[in-house]
């Protein structure tokens, strides 16, 4: 990693956990903490039917908006350690994914392994993450993985490689680079976030409101995003993570930039390390340091006498989000989507305009819920301005603005092609 050309300006890194998970054993005084232990004390759980090829039993606590928290995986198949390797007070526990972008996720995390005694072992995963439209360079990533792909760079360390693309008719476009082996004690992954976002059946608003925030998109709602001259264009969000696994205490291998000489440390790999935003983006420079540098290849030449490929600059002027609320994950209604669809559709075949006027306004309401969703109770008044906008462009006083939306409504229900 490079130094960066400009310490002055500080920019916003959107840097964040996207897994936590510890491996923990139950105190002899609290043992079993089962689901009925944390019920006694007040806790809403959710509780599986069935457990996991490890564990007999996996549940769900729920946090104080009734939204996941923390997953627990307790009661190993077999309490015979010499079979399973695990003793019978073994347990895994796991921030659930929206309660990892948290600023203060670890440190809840800790206090309540404390508050119910768990003696903490090891961390089993975590995940680092850095979300960007461009590397710090300039280069486009979609770009990089096509030239890389190319041979026209090589990589230090973690060579065994995996890719993933699609095959389209204009176009074929690598979406996912994978770098490590199942096993290893780091993965290197960078892949398209905002293909896979749109690909899955949970859209996870935290992390767009995370980009929201970060500037990296304008609206939350359309993923959109305006140029210095104005125009709005749809960004594609690429992710490099690191995923760090490992049995040992001292284990994440990297380069110490702290004297003249680059030499080689091993990192203590404690929950402490990633406390904060700032401990995270030291953390992900390091990583990104040993694990994910490249040279150009020259004709020739050995690859580690070739030059750096420079993606990322090793900058300190940054500024951290402190997130201290995230949007819920947003319920679907698929009765909206299809009216939403049949509305999309009405409007383009009909030339009358108050019958496209109806429509407008309906789908404005059907955005405004989508912003709801998507948006913090708390933050929503920027958003709650999309849903002026078809009163707006239609001069339409705020008093007859719900009378129109009940006449639309009705309107558009009277035609059969709907319901």
């Amino acid at each position: 990693m490079i130094e960066s050309p400009n310490k002055q300006s500080k920019k916003i890194v959107c840097v964040s956990l996207d897994w936590v998970e510890v491996y923990c054993l139950e105190s002899n005084q609290r043992y079993p903490c089962n689901a009925d232990y944390f019920r006694n004390r007040g806790y809403c759980v959710r509780e599986r039917d069935y457990g996991t090829r490890q564990y007999a039993e996996m549940f769900t606590i729920e946090d104080e908006q009734g939204e996941p928290w923390i997953e627990i995986r307790r009661n190993p198949m077999s309490g015979d350690s010499e079979f399973s390797g695990l003793l019978p007070q073994s347990t895994h526990i796991r921030l659930v994914n929206r309660h990892c972008y948290f600023t203060d996720a670890i440190a809840k995390l800790r206090d309540f392994l404390t508050l119910h005694d768990y003696i903490f072992k090891r961390i089993f995963r975590i995940d680092i993450c850095r979300d960007f439209e461009y590397f710090d360079s300039g280069d486009d990533p979609a770009k990089f993985c096509r030239r890389y792909l190319a041979n026209k760079y090589a990589k230090i360390n973690q060579c065994h490689l995996s890719a993933h693309g699609a095959d389209n008719w204009s176009s074929f476009d690598w979406e996912t680079l994978s770098w490590g082996a199942r096993k290893s004690m780091v993965g290197t992954k960078l892949y398209n976030k905002s293909k896979e976002l749109q690909a899955g059946g949970s859209k996870k608003p935290w992390i767009v409101w995370n980009w929201y925030n970060a500037g990296l998109i304008d609206n939350p709602v359309s993923m959109m995003k305006k140029t210095p001259d104005g125009k709005e264009y749809q960004p594609v969000i690429w992710r490099l993570e690191f995923s760090l696994r490992s049995q040992a205490d001292n284990w994440i291998v990297i380069e110490d930039q702290s004297g003249k000489r680059v030499k080689k440390k091993a990192v203590p790999h404690k929950l402490s390390l990633f406390d904060s935003p700032d401990k995270l983006w030291q953390r992900f420079q390091e990583l990104s340091f040993h694990y994910f540098r490249f040279k150009i290849m020259e004709e020739g030449k050995r690859k580690d006498r070739c030059k750096d490929k420079v993606l990322f600059y090793w900058d300190r002027q940054v500024e951290f989000m402190q997130v201290s609320m995230l949007p819920h994950e947003a319920k679907p209604n698929p009765d909206d989507e299809i009216l939403r669809r049949k509305l999309l559709l009405f409007k383009e075949k009909h030339f009358d305009q108050k019958i496209r006027v109806a429509c407008e306004v309906i789908l404005d309401e059907l955005y405004k819920n989508k912003a709801l969703a998507i948006a913090p109770r708390e933050k929503v008044q920027e958003v709650l301005a999309l849903r002026l906008a078809t009163r707006f462009k239609f001069q339409m006083p705020e008093a007859d603005f719900a009378v129109l939306l009940n006449e639309a409504t009705n309107l558009v229900k009277e035609q059969d092609l709907f319901f």
